[in-house]
């Protein structure tokens, strides 16, 4: 069994390197850095009786924080992927903490939480965190993507309207939407696959959303995927509301009128010129 998981780490760290190349250094570090948040910092202290949902909200969201600027740099794309990670965090993980006390869940799932609710573990409030923690890690995932997709359009088409950038990325949001929603549905079902197949023989699927593992994971792939609905057209036009912003400070600062210009020199208008062209292309 350890024997498994060793090669299997190794042949992912090998096939992660071919892939991504330099980047995939720091995308083993970001890896390292998530284990080692949740092995040493979250799990001990909900062991030692914090509040779950405030440990995650409170340390899980700035080590996420860390890991997009160790991956992506210090950028403009990691500051809106921030800004806009954190926002539609929030607001799933209210819709997540209303779903499961309308839902009267009590984070019994297995013996195991019987055990840790003996031990003191408020295991309604480890369920909300839970799913709060899987949340925070597609909607990472789906705000990065569409803030650098709304980054290569701009590159690609210094000239395009903010319309047209907004609507391409749009397009490729929904795409890639439908593709990680159904990613989502297949990873949760995968994992209450026996569940679904002795309701399933039975005849009574319907009857087992009453059965509280078969509603958790329901109610945690529905979050997750409203989170990510919203997350898709919110970020997009962030990064979008961002690229108008900043082609206004560039327009503003641009010597467009001289009130004099023969007392301006012609070079320092040659370059202020060439310096509006190349900050129009990098946008």
């Amino acid at each position: 069994m350890v024997l498994t998981i060793f090669l299997l780490t190794a042949v992912f760290i090998v096939l992660l390197f071919i892939v991504s190349g330099r980047k995939g250094f720091k995308l083993i570090l970001s890896l390292l850095l998530t284990m080692g948040a949740l092995i040493w910092a979250v799990v001990p202290l909900i062991v030692s009786g914090h509040n779950p949902e405030l440990v995650v909200l409170f340390v899980g969201v700035p080590i996420l924080v860390c890991i997009v600027y160790l991956t992506e740099g210090f950028t403009v794309l990691s500051h809106l992927s921030v800004i806009s990670i954190i926002l539609n965090f929030l607001f799933v993980s209210l819709l997540i903490y209303a779903s499961v006390s309308v839902a009267h869940l009590t984070g019994i799932t297995s013996t195991d939480d019987s055990f840790l609710g003996l031990a003191g573990i408020n295991l309604r409030q480890l369920l909300v965190a839970g799913i709060m923690l899987g949340t925070l890690g597609i909607l990472t995932e789906m705000v990065v993507t569409q803030v650098a997709t709304v980054m290569e359009f701009a590159a690609a088409s210094p000239k395009a309207d903010n319309w047209d950038i907004y609507r391409k990325s749009y397009t490729v949001g929904i795409a890639h939407l439908g593709s990680i929603i159904n990613t989502l549905f297949l990873v949760y079902a995968g994992v209450s696959f026996p569940l679904l197949i002795v309701y399933a023989g039975d005849g009574s699927l319907f009857s087992a959303l009453n059965y509280e593992p078969l509603a958790s994971e329901i109610i945690r792939t529905l979050a997750g995927t409203i989170g990510l609905i919203i997350a898709m057209p919110t970020s997009t036009l962030l990064a979008t509301w961002w690229l108008k912003l900043r082609q206004r400070q560039i327009t503003s600062s641009a010597p467009c009128i001289m009130q004099d210009p023969m007392l301006v020199k012609p070079e320092l208008i040659e370059d202020s010129n060439r310096e509006l062209e190349n900050s129009k292309a990098i946008l």
